[in-house]
């Protein structure tokens, strides 16, 4: 299938790559992309080749943000009425198979929530993190003022959401933001690198990880034991962890 505003590649065994692409717009997240975004993700979902996906944007920009000309003038009632027609949110937040953001340049605003709905963010040197919703009137509405507080606490969440606060890439490592910080000129390949690891990792046991980590950034210490140990017992009955046990034992792959 042809998109308006995504390019979908394939640039290694396992792996697919979703593109944004509005560049005249700094990849702004307009209806439109919302709704590609969600179809190409289902697609992916249901892909049994696709272990992994990567979400990249261009060198100068992963996304700048909501489109501002979609809101202007728009009511309450109106903003939620497209927001829950943007299908993208939904389908990040509930896809079961690792994704791999590569952000380059910026990531503000909803381009900045959208990064934050991947599991394994990396950036480039120098690269703008923000949530500037507060300088149009209105805060952040795609999570996040819940996900930056779980990641960076309270203080500095509370300065990036009420002040508009930017974190260059180096300082978003270290406060457990981004996952690692590269070169611009080799962002894409240790993507492509890592996104092709974990495609070759056992599924089951991904997914199974993948939930489980999620689990804890939501929930008590205690619920995410229980859901822990839900996830891990049924593990020893697949094939892959039979095969993959007697294969360490004979040191065989």
């Amino acid at each position: 299938m042809t998109y308006e505003t995504l390019l979908i590649e394939s640039p290694a065994q396992g792996v697919g790559l979703i593109r944004l692409n509005r560049p005249r717009q700094y990849n702004a997240l307009n209806s439109t992309l919302l709704i590609e975004l969600g179809h190409a993700l289902e697609n992916f979902e249901q892909d049994d080749a696709i272990g992994a996906v990567i979400i990249t944007g261009s060198e100068k920009a992963f996304a700048a943000g909501a489109d501002i000309a979609e809101m202007v003038g728009i009511s309450g009632q109106e903003m939620l009425e497209m927001v829950e027609a943007s299908t993208g949110w939904r389908a990040i937040s509930t896809f079961s198979k690792p994704t791999v953001c590569a952000v380059s340049g910026m990531a503000l605003g909803g381009g900045f929530e959208l990064a934050l709905q991947c599991d394994i963010l990396l950036a480039t040197k120098g690269t703008k993190f923000a949530l500037p919703e507060v300088n149009l009137g209105v805060i952040p509405g795609a999570g996040g003022t819940q996900r930056v507080a779980r990641i960076v606490g309270k203080s500095l969440a509370m300065e990036m959401v009420m002040n508009g606060r930017t974190l260059l890439a180096e300082e978003a490592h270290q406060r457990g933001i981004v996952s690692r910080v590269i070169e611009p000129a080799d962002i894409e390949a240790e993507a492509v690198q890592l996104a092709t690891e974990l495609a070759a990792r056992a599924p089951l046991a991904v997914r199974a990880g993948k939930a489980c980590v999620n689990k804890a950034i939501n929930t008590t210490l205690e619920e995410g034991l229980l859901f822990e140990r839900e996830a891990f017992i049924p593990l020893f009955d697949t094939d892959d962890a039979k095969n993959m046990m007697t294969a360490f034992l004979n040191k065989s792959k």
